[in-house]
């Protein structure tokens, strides 16, 4: 949710909900090729005001979406304006040198700037046949042992929450040959991305229980044919007698450092155990990304112990506490130690930019003062369920698509393809394509321009964007569809096609991504919600699925680029249309109509989540059927026990979960669900132990606010929700708040 101001001499930007915003390649970090002495229509003077309530000197850093930004610390700067219309976005992020961390948008239009860049030289380019195996992959999660119950600052019964656990290090073994097939460290959520594996393989795994033990068994799995996540406890040993744990964070609660694949920072707190006297114990561990830790180690039952806790500039050192238990520290009794770093996090005062002939341009994007998105302030809490990728993975995938020539070691690309380099190789511009206006309000409201063809390649999609209405009034639903039909406040194009790559996925067309800025660059990351850049293709999966990805794109070059990802249908019931007879839903029906037939075949199994909901929608005829419900919930609905399903179905499950999880495979279709799962309660109320997966879905910012300011205003509704999922809003994560 945002809230956008003016924008001197162009349209105030829609923002006030949702716009996707892209990183361009010419975006990374340290290049200086801007300089406060240049003049001229495409430089753009960006300057910052922060506060800090400590007094702590501030540290800067800046990316652009386009065109290129002296990235220098300080607080003003030269953005250096693409040759081109559309909307284009600046960052910077603000650090006190003691874990506290702020990051503020900002956008221009470019519209009125009248840069024109020269089309670049065309290229054609063959996807490099693929030599590794494209099967699944697993995700493995490291989690504590112990019975971590954290102790309330008020009064109450401590709460068990898990801790994950960074900084173990696991080998992983073919258990069929004994080879060693990866090795590597848990990140700071205690989680490690392995590569695709063969299908029906078992491997082993060996890990180490703390940084610098020796390795010992952890375990064995079975890859399956779609990715997962699995668990992993540590094995410990008695004579570890000491399980400290505890939280460390700064005093509003937020994490103390910050972790940004865009802006290529991985910074937390560390914790390292020593006796009184000044010897160490073990080697520093992490603090993970919600602030908790766990060290085990061997001491001596009654010793005096500290441990030194480091964040950036910031170091104490704590007095570990005696154990609760008469026989000293002992393996059954878990001690806890928590910390409250006396450190407040930048606040941005303002955020301005300016032509070179003084003239505001642009606006802040600020999150909105509703409580919605704001419980989950984390710029990486929305559209990461599936994984996060890096700059370097995301450059890869585009490698093994063949849209770069190639990749260096920090992913910078080389020779990209541009937005009109694959329309023409994907045939558009004939009598075969399809096409329809609309804004589809529930998730990300955008203005959508979507176009669709088959040509002998196979089947391709693009779709060029706008920001939508901030509000629902006709007036300027006709307003913003009208403007970008005039090509005007473009933010970029997300396009996809089915076709095959050799060597992947069995020689069978394979569901591809490619983003394009307004400048027809061809871009790395999207900014989906306005919870920051989020790299490809990971920031497609977590909508449209991938059976085979899991946590991160393989950076290596010879990855299979077959993700297992599929096409979205069009659900009109969740768009919004022109009053234009020409532009209206009915005038599009017959296009929509095409649209999911075109997505239906991409569909290898008829009976598919996708292939019943669009054969139920259009049972009847080529009109769209908004008021579908499948058969197993019409059932439901004529039960006593589960009267209202058809109308949860409707009204919470069509709106807010059934457009991404029908691409999502077994992960809950909702297709035939009723009475849900404890899993998707988990998932959707949280409260529980296992702060990962608490309250994740939706996983989209507005699918989420939407959905809960609904709930909120209509209590039947709540009612309902309540009845199917357990809860009418999202429970709280025990004792600390997810940050």
């Amino acid at each position: 949710m945002f809230r956008a101001g003016s924008l001197t001499g162009e349209r105030a930007l829609a923002l006030a909900t949702c716009f996707v915003s892209l990183t361009a390649l010419t975006s990374c970090g340290g290049g200086s090729t801007g300089n406060s002495r240049d003049s001229g229509v495409n430089k753009t003077y960006l300057s910052v005001e922060a506060s800090d309530a400590d007094g702590d000197t501030l540290q800067y850093q800046w990316r652009v979406t386009g065109g290129s930004i002296d990235n220098r610390n300080a607080s003003s700067t030269v953005w250096t304006m693409p040759a081109s219309r559309g909307i284009h976005f600046a960052y910077v992020t603000v650090s006190d040198g003691r874990g506290g961390w702020v990051e503020q948008q900002y956008a221009v239009n470019g519209d009125r700037l009248d840069l024109v860049a020269a089309p670049p030289a065309p290229i054609d380019r063959v996807a490099p046949a693929v030599t590794d195996v494209d099967g699944a992959t697993v995700r493995l999660r490291f989690i504590s042992a112990d019975d971590t119950r954290f102790q309330p600052a008020s009064a109450g019964a401590p709460e068990a929450r898990t801790v994950y656990l960074p900084d173990v290090q696991v080998q992983l073994f073919d258990q069929g040959s004994g080879s060693l097939v990866f090795g590597g460290t848990t990140d700071l959520s205690g989680e490690l991305d392995l590569p695709k594996l063969v299908a029906g393989a078992t491997y082993d795994v060996r890990c180490t229980a703390q940084n610098g033990a020796p390795l010992q068994d952890c375990g064995s799995f079975i890859a399956g044919d779609e990715a997962a996540v699995r668990g992993v406890i540590p094995a410990l040993t008695a004579a570890q007698n000491l399980r400290l744990f505890g939280h460390v964070a700064l005093a509003a609660g937020d994490v103390c450092g910050r972790e940004s694949a865009f802006f290529n920072i991985r910074s937390a707190a560390t914790v390292q155990l020593r006796l009184a006297g000044g010897a160490t114990i073990g080697a520093p561990v992490h603090v993970n990304r919600f602030g908790d830790y766990q060290v085990s180690a061997a001491v001596p039952v009654r010793g005096a112990l500290k441990l030194d806790v480091q964040c950036e500039g910031y170091s104490a050192s704590l007095d570990v506490p005696a154990s609760p238990d008469p026989a000293g520290y002992v393996s059954s009794v878990p001690v806890e130690l928590s910390h409250a770093i006396a450190n407040a996090r930048p606040q941005i005062v303002r955020m301005v930019a300016n032509g070179a002939d003084g003239n505001v341009r642009g606006q802040m994007v600020v999150p909105g003062d509703g409580t919605g998105s704001n419980v989950h302030p984390g710029a990486d809490h929305y559209l990461t369920y599936k994984g996060v990728d890096t700059r370097l993975s995301a450059c890869l995938y585009y490698r093994a698509l063949g849209a770069v020539q190639d990749c260096d070691d920090q992913g910078n690309p080389t020779a990209p393809i541009s937005f009109s380099d694959w329309k023409r190789q994907n045939g558009f511009g004939t009598s075969a394509d399809v096409k329809a206006d609309y804004i589809n309000q529930r998730d990300l409201n955008l203005v959508r321009r979507m176009v669709a063809t088959r040509s002998g390649s196979g089947i391709a999609f693009y779709v060029c964007n706008a920001p939508g209405p901030d509000g629902q009034s006709q007036t300027e639903i006709d307003r913003v569809l009208e403007e970008a039909l005039d090509d005007k406040n473009k933010v970029a194009c997300v396009a996809m096609e089915y076709t095959p790559v050799s060597g992947a996925n069995g020689g069978q067309p394979l569901t591809k991504f490619f983003t394009f800025g307004p400048d027809e660059t061809l871009l790395l990351s999207i900014n989906l919600d306005g919870r920051g850049e989020k790299f490809m293709p990971g920031s497609c999966v977590a909508c449209h699925g991938g059976t085979t990805y899991n946590g991160r794109f393989p950076e290596q070059q010879t990855a299979s680029p077959f993700l297992g990802s599929r096409f979205l249908p069009f659900d009109t019931g969740n768009y919004l249309f022109s009053s234009k007879s020409s532009q209206s839903e009915a005038a599009q029906s017959e296009a929509f109509y095409q649209l999911n037939q075109l997505v239906l075949a991409t569909e290898i199994d008829a009976n598919s989540a996708t292939s019943r909901l669009i054969q139920g929608w259009y049972a009847n005829g080529h009109v769209l059927d908004k008021n579908y419900v499948p058969p197993v919930w019409q059932l439901a609905d004529a039960q006593p026990a589960t009267a209202g399903a058809a109308r949860f179905y409707k009204e919470v499950v069509g709106i807010s979960c059934r457009t991404c999880h029908v691409a999502l495979a077994t992960q809950l279709d909702w297709d035939d669900i009723v009475l849900t799962p404890a899993r998707a309660r988990t998932n959707f109320c949280g409260g529980t132990a296992s702060v990962a997966v608490n309250a994740s879905m939706p996983n989209a910012l507005i699918s989420r606010d939407r959905l809960f300011d609904r709930i909120e205003s209509d209590a039947s509704l709540a009612a309902l929700v309540t009845q199917f999922l357990g809860c009418s809003a999202p429970l709280p994560d025990p004792v600390y708040a997810k940050r």
